[in-house]
């Protein structure tokens, strides 16, 4: 008996053997579904990692990626995790997604994620691909529809508990296959990477990690130094792996597309300039591209500081002996959570700028809580209405102080902390005797911090400004301070500073030494020492503070006992 199928049926049919005929092939390539389904190619080093995340050839399972600013990475982790649902059956597979907050998995990887679906979707109704599965939720996660009619199930989910709870929270969600995507691993705690083990439990189940080097004494360092990676691949991806610097063509029939992506890669100007400003030595000298360009001319030879290994070379930052805030207290300073407290009134950290390339910077400190004042709000300069924020270039004495003045007005601050050296005592004397401020003088005071006065114990600090730096460091190893992970300048500022100890007692490096190496003054860990301080008033000067031993000076005793022992001090009579 000859039965004849209806030609719909037939279509049908065949369509579905087409389709897991390609799903056989994707799930052994990855490149050819990227660039089928996504229209997605990568860069050479980025394909090679790519490949050996997807399909390993050493057996291992875990992959973790150190890359330089700006070389895709984000996008990548998302890739990864639609080829995990998409290119597999999704009753089998299971993706889980974290980084270091929830707005970076919102914004980042789910933003990437609804990219892609919108994609697949855009060619399916044009009839050049499948349609995408399921749905994408606002409440991160990726959904479908079962086929047996028993409701929906998560093929992506989301995740960043709090830090207590984040073993228990990812305990028991796992399929056959679970693919764990962790995006800014370098800013992850190490419970994290527990509860990923907890449910990677599969040999078909995957860990793919990906962030800056640019933390010390973390988790995603050890991989990277530690045995603790002995039973992962390790990746490295430097800027000048980037299709900027090698001149790679990756779209070759498509113009418009290799453009793009060039657009979205960190740029050869961007690398030429933190070769002249994040290297010391070697020789300047033009770009083979562009050799008439002042803005291009590279750095051969040079010495990287630690922001140039991490942001550019994709490697970790140096810890020299004599660094003085270990990486492990700035991480605790970021982990640390002090929620705003209205009730308490804020001071504000202000460090002038004395040369045209170096930033004025004002923090603020409310009740442990230090941030850059970075909203953009307006002022009065004389006659003629500016904006700010909290940090500019170039600007006079006056100007600095009616900036300040705005600020301190708006935050409501009680106290206003002004770097009293060089350009910073005008502005302080400017707040403090103009006119034009005597009615806000009212509502806070003014404070000139002086760096070059003497410690409070010389056994311990050769100045105060020695002092200062110490107790930032103490109020990070206690929890004291909340410092805003997100302010990598800071951090940047904060591990180059280093110390000599004379006699047992600190002596905090010059800044000229920090200068260099910095490509710039220390201005927001300056600001934000300011604004921390508890002790504003240190023991006046003596005549003597600042001089050596071996000096000589003339000096009328009577000024000296004058400045010694002064009818408000403990001291007197004598």
């Amino acid at each position: 008996m000859t039965m004849l199928l209806d030609g719909a049926v037939f279509d049908a049919a065949m369509d579905e053997i087409r389709e897991r005929s390609r799903k056989a092939i994707y799930q052994r390539d990855y490149l050819a579904w990227a660039s089928d389904v996504l229209g997605r190619r990568y860069y050479e080093k980025m394909a090679e990692i790519m490949v050996e995340c997807a399909t390993p050839t050493t057996g291992r399972i875990r992959n973790a990626i150190k890359s330089a600013n700006g070389c895709g990475k984000s996008l990548t982790v998302a890739d990864l995790i639609v080829w995990w649902v998409c290119a597999w059956p999704p009753e089998e597979s299971l993706a889980l997604a974290s980084a270091n907050g929830r707005l970076q998995i919102q914004t980042v990887i789910f933003k990437y994620l609804k990219d892609s679906w919108g994609y697949m979707a855009s060619r399916a109704k044009a009839k050049q691909g499948a349609r995408p599965l399921g749905w994408i939720s606002e409440t991160l996660e990726w959904n479908y529809q079962k086929p047996d009619g028993s409701g929906k199930e998560a093929v992506v989910i989301g995740k960043r508990p709090a830090d207590q709870d984040i073993v228990s929270s990812f305990q028991g969600t796992r399929k056959r296959r679970t693919l764990v995507g962790l995006d800014e691993m370098g800013g992850l705690p190490d419970d994290l990477l527990t509860a990923a083990e907890a449910v990677v439990t599969g040999q078909e189940s995957r860990i793919v990690g990906i962030g800056n080097p640019d933390r010390r004494g973390t988790m995603f360092f050890n991989l990277f130094n530690t045995d603790l990676g002995a039973d992962w691949n390790l990746h490295t991806i430097s800027a000048y792996d980037l299709p900027t610097m090698t001149g790679e063509i990756v779209y070759p029939d498509d113009p418009a597309m290799q453009q793009r992506m060039l657009q979205g890669l960190t740029s050869r100007h961007w690398i030429a300039h933190k070769e002249r400003s994040w290297m010391t030595g070697g020789d300047i000298v033009p770009d083979d591209l562009h050799p008439d360009d002042d803005q291009y001319n590279r750095r051969i030879g040079g010495t990287p500081n630690g922001r140039f290994r991490a942001k550019v070379l994709g490697e970790f930052p140096g810890d020299a002996d004599n660094t003085f805030f270990a990486e492990e207290e700035i991480q605790r300073a970021h982990e640390t959570q002090i929620e705003l407290d209205d009730s308490i009134r804020p001071v504000l950290g202000c460090d002038i700028a004395t040369t045209g390339e170096d930033e004025s910077v004002v923090y603020v400190n409310h009740g442990g809580h230090v941030r850059l004042f970075a909203k953009t709000i307006s002022y009065m300069d004389g006659e003629e209405q500016r904006e700010t924020t909290g940090v500019w270039t170039k600007e006079d004495t006056l100007t600095a102080a009616r900036r300040i003045n705005a600020i301190a007005r708006y935050t409501n601050a009680r106290e206003v902390r002004v770097d009293g050296t060089a350009v910073g005592e005008g502005v302080t004397t400017d707040l403090m005797r103009l006119p034009e401020f005597a009615e806000d003088r009212k509502h806070y005071n003014v404070v000139s911090v002086k760096g070059a006065r003497r410690s409070s114990d010389k056994t311990r600090w050769k100045k105060w400004r020695d002092e200062v730096h110490d107790h930032l460091n103490t109020l990070m190893k206690d929890g004291k301070v909340d410092l805003d992970p997100a302010d990598t300048q800071l951090r940047d500022e904060l591990m180059l500073i280093t110390y000599k100890l004379l006699d047992g007692a600190i002596k905090i490096d010059p800044k000229a030494d920090m200068k260099t190496l910095l490509g710039g003054s220390p201005d927001r860990a300056d600001a934000c020492m300011y604004a921390t301080l508890e002790v504003v008033n240190p023991p006046e000067d003596d005549p003597t503070s600042q001089l050596e031993p071996g000096q000589a000076i003339l000096l009328d005793p009577t000024d000296f006992v004058a400045e010694r022992y002064r009818r408000d001090s403990d001291t007197y009579p004598l």
